[in-house]
């Protein structure tokens, strides 16, 4: 790397979370990640011309966060999201805590497209079988996660923040009731302010009862899910952000949840792996996609047996400053799920 693109990589490092501060996934600590590496490259071709004694090119846009499905990027950009710290730093209740460690290198498999159909049709037949949740309006689904995220840590190396990450979800279009729950953050979401249709409609999608109205024949709902995703861009690869986003920490209604594996299969560029692991390292097979942007793949995991949805893991798939081929960037491991109806309360068992 280019003195100027360290330089640029060192400013930019300052910018993201300390090790005691708050991390949501897929917030700023993603956005400033994206930005952090579009500087470095910016940095290094400027480099190079300069080199060749060519003219700079004109400042790169950092690109739309990929993987920021929880919210509409240019919501929260442009400051329309409301919400109250229940607990700062610190704060207490459930599993409290979290570690950094140097990030693992796993093995990069190599997938299959040609296995992809019959992964996500065994998928799709596990969802069909499940129980109808009944889900109220003024309920939450809540969803319990053993949650990793790549962290700066001062001047040295990017580390692996690992931690338990409780998500109430609330089920009322009108009022985002929402609550999240980490190490050092408690935070409820407001209702959306005067104004914000686009916030709103975004809460509406992706409520139970708005799940269960969407196309079930493939084909139909991959048009609707890759309009619903145009927020964060057209590309493919937001597209399975974006269907990632309504499998991790939702409950989907059976004929619905089928579906949407099968449309999962046609997106193109994902890929059927034999090997795969969740966050909390439980094994299992995947439908994964390379962002061919920064040289991410993600996986989507699932038991190989039972076919239910484990998790989720991400990693290098060559080298990059971020760091060498394989590198685990994040990992999510589902824990729990059910329907309550406070943000204080937990499933029964």
């Amino acid at each position: 790397m280019s003195a100027d693109a360290e330089k640029v990589a060192g400013e930019l490092r300052a910018q993201l979370p300390e090790p005691h501060g708050p991390v949501l996934p897929g917030d700023r600590h993603r956005l400033l990640r994206e930005h952090l590496m579009n500087e470095i490259h910016q940095a290094q071709a400027q480099a190079q011309d300069k080199a060749r004694g060519e003219k700079a090119p004109a400042a790169i846009r950092p690109r739309r966060n990929r993987a920021w499905y929880a919210v509409p990027v240019g919501m929260v950009a442009a400051g329309a999201l409301a919400f109250t710290f229940l607990a700062g730093p610190g704060g207490t209740g459930g599993d409290t805590g979290y570690h950094l460690s140097a990030a693992p290198v796993v093995k990069v498999e190599v997938g299959s497209a040609n296995g992809v159909g019959a992964l996500m049709e065994n998928v799709a037949e596990r969802a069909s079988q499940g129980p109808a949740a009944r889900v109220g309006v003024n309920q939450f689904v809540y969803v319990r996660s053993h949650y990793s995220n790549m962290q700066a840590e001062g001047d040295g190396p990017f580390k692996l923040k690992t931690y338990y990450r409780e998500a109430w979800t609330s089920q009322n279009p009108d009022k985002v009731r929402s609550r999240l729950k980490q190490p050092g953050d408690d935070i409820i979401w407001s209702a959306p302010r005067d104004g914000d249709e686009g916030l709103a409609e975004w809460n509406r999608n992706h409520t139970y009862a708005a799940l269960e109205k969407l196309p079930t024949e493939p084909g139909a709902l991959l048009k609707k899910l890759r309009a619903d995703a145009a927020y964060s861009g057209s590309s493919d690869q937001n597209l399975f952000e974006y269907v990632a986003g309504l499998i991790d920490e939702n409950i989907l209604p059976p004929e619905t949840g089928a579906a949407i594996y099968r449309a999962a299969a046609k997106i193109p560029g994902v890929v059927a792996l034999d090997r795969a692991q969740d966050g909390d390292g439980r094994p299992g097979v995947a439908l994964a996609r390379t962002d061919e942007r920064d040289h991410e793949r993600k996986e989507l995991v699932f038991d190989a047996n039972s076919y239910d949805y484990l998790g989720m893991r991400a990693y290098l798939v060559r080298n990059t400053e971020l760091g060498k081929k394989g590198t685990v960037t994040e990992m999510q491991a589902v824990l729990d799920r059910g329907v309550v109806d406070s943000r204080d309360e937990t499933p029964k068992k």
